[in-house]
């Protein structure tokens, strides 16, 4: 047998398309196992890292990220969704997209060493040259296994892919932790990183064991790069509005409160950006297989947003009413700072991924080109929003994004709903029950406080969850049909772990996804 039918027999996904409800809620299942480990993991480890190294040496690395962020999308070009969104795809293409993103890798590493010397006198701290160089050799690794992880991603085989972050994530911060406890300082968080870049790659290549071939210009794989050469422009003008805040306030404040702001930063973006992205590796192809199908396109969309917005709205916004004690706990009482810009962007986060999981029908009905220009609009908006705030410090360019991300939420879900089966009103429905639930929670967390005795942080962030969970289960119970929602998501939950994933019947993979 050949290399190209080996490789089509491991990518056929007949089976897949038979059950794709269970096997796509097993998927979700697995990755949001891997992502909550993953989640305590980065949580515990940054608590001790933050006792370990000085909040100087976090914004050292974080300046550097800031740029890496950016060059990271040149890294993938697009090509690990193109490769996920297709319908058919051969061996030769994968290669040469192999190919494609190995040399773009180096290029990239190459790139930011050769640059790393403006980097330190931009932001003026000659230590950030020898910081970006070991830091660019990410893209090497990198380049080397995304369409590794993106062939696994298209068989929804997500379990492996989590189970190899979440083990990468454990070497890395234990490695990182010993590193800092022997006095390296911010070389702990570099060598950190580096090593969970080396780990992944290795992951990837043992899950996937695909060797590609010499790359032929035969193999046509232009539209493949069209497509993501949209989604990669989208996707630096992403990171440049992320990277934003550390560009203004590093070369305005200083180190110092880019250590603090990003902290905060991270505190709230790791469990609300954890939770959309696997849960998105779920959706895609699945989304992708029921583009011809608009009422079961709708219906599925609904329900992955849903399942989003269940979880990231009460986890930011108690977030929100507990911001000091959060802060306390898990970063140490010199970080308290932290606690104000929290809380401004908790509330940006409540609303922030249930109206970025609107791009998710742009991609995956294949107008990137459209994804695009929305994404120039909104990070234009907010970069302007963010030049005004950092006058005003950290707190400033929080409240920039904060107001930004509210006041795009309308041309956004315009723009990227138009013409496609999922309404605004559709939208809006979807998102009703756990907003609504979440609000109400955080108003009683509020009173609760207000009328409860002081506790130790500990003990009042116990207290805390346990009156979220009441809360929050409690109003989602009363809306009318919110009980069977709720028995609707435990039962597909329950179906996909007990039911075993056998062929189905033509007549049963018909309904697989309803």
């Amino acid at each position: 047998m050949t290399q190209a039918e080996k490789f089509e027999r491991r990518i056929c996904t007949q089976s897949l398309r038979q059950d794709l409800r269970v096997k796509s809620v097993r998927a979700a299942i697995f990755t949001g196992t891997g992502s909550a480990g993953d989640f305590v993991i980065r949580i515990v480890s940054t608590a001790v890292l933050a006792r370990l190294v000085l909040p100087e040496h976090f914004g050292l690395v974080m300046m550097v990220t800031a740029v890496t962020g950016i060059a990271d999308q040149l890294r993938e070009l697009g090509l690990s969704t193109a490769t996920v969104q297709q319908k058919e795809i051969t061996h030769g293409q994968v290669t040469n997209l192999f190919w494609i993103n190995t040399l773009c890798g180096v290029g990239v590493a190459g790139l930011i060493c050769a640059f790393s010397p403006l980097v330190s006198d931009y932001y003026r701290d000659p230590r950030l040259t020898a910081i970006t160089c070991v830091l660019s050799t990410n893209f090497l690794f990198d380049g080397l296994m995304v369409q590794h992880q993106a062939l696994l991603t298209r068989q929804l085989k997500l379990g492996h892919i989590s189970f190899i972050r979440l083990l990468t994530s454990a070497v890395s911060a234990v490695l990182g932790i010993v590193l800092a406890w022997k006095g390296f300082g911010y070389w702990a968080l570099v060598w950190r990183e580096v090593s969970r870049s080396v780990l992944v790659a290795a992951g990837m290549w043992i899950c996937f064991p695909w060797i590609p071939g010499l790359p032929s210009r035969r193999t046509n794989v232009r539209k493949l790069l069209g497509f993501g050469a949209n989604l990669t422009l989208a996707n630096i003008l992403t990171s440049l509005s992320a990277g934003v805040d550390r560009f203004l306030i590093g070369r305005v404040w200083g180190a110092v409160p880019v250590g603090i702001y990003r902290q905060g930063y991270q505190l709230i973006a790791v469990p609300t950006d954890q939770v959309p992205a696997p849960i998105y590796q779920v959706a895609q192809p699945g989304l992708c297989m029921l583009q011809a199908d608009d009422s079961r396109y709708r219906r599925y969309y609904q329900k992955v947003l849903t399942l989003v917005c269940i979880i990231v709205m009460p986890v930011s916004l108690f977030v929100a009413a507990y911001s000091p004690e959060v802060t306390r706990v898990l970063l140490g009482r010199k970080w308290l700072d932290c606690a104000p810009i929290l809380v401004i962007l908790s509330f940006g986060a409540f609303i922030k991924q249930a109206v970025g999981s609107a791009a998710w029908v742009l991609i995956t009905r294949g107008h990137a080109k459209t994804y695009l220009g929305i994404t120039i609009v909104q990070n234009v908006t907010v970069i302007l929003f963010m030049l005004v705030g950092v006058q005003w410090g950290i707190k400033g360019v929080a409240l920039a994004d904060l107001a930004a991300s509210y006041l795009l939420i309308w041309p956004k879900l315009h723009y990227c709903l138009k013409d496609s089966p999922v309404s605004i009103g559709a939208f809006f429905a979807a998102i009703a029950r756990p907003a609504f639930s979440s609000i109400a929670m955080y108003l009683a967390l509020v009173l609760s406080r207000a009328v409860l005795p002081s506790l130790a942080a500990p003990a009042s962030l116990s207290l805390g969850c346990l009156i979220a969970m009441m809360v929050f289960a409690g109003v989602w119970m009363i809306i009318p049909g919110g009980k069977a929602e709720l028995t609707g998501i435990f039962s597909d939950f329950c179906h996909a772990i007990v039911r075993k994933a056998a062929p189905a019947k033509p007549a049963e993979a018909a309904v697989a996804v309803n």
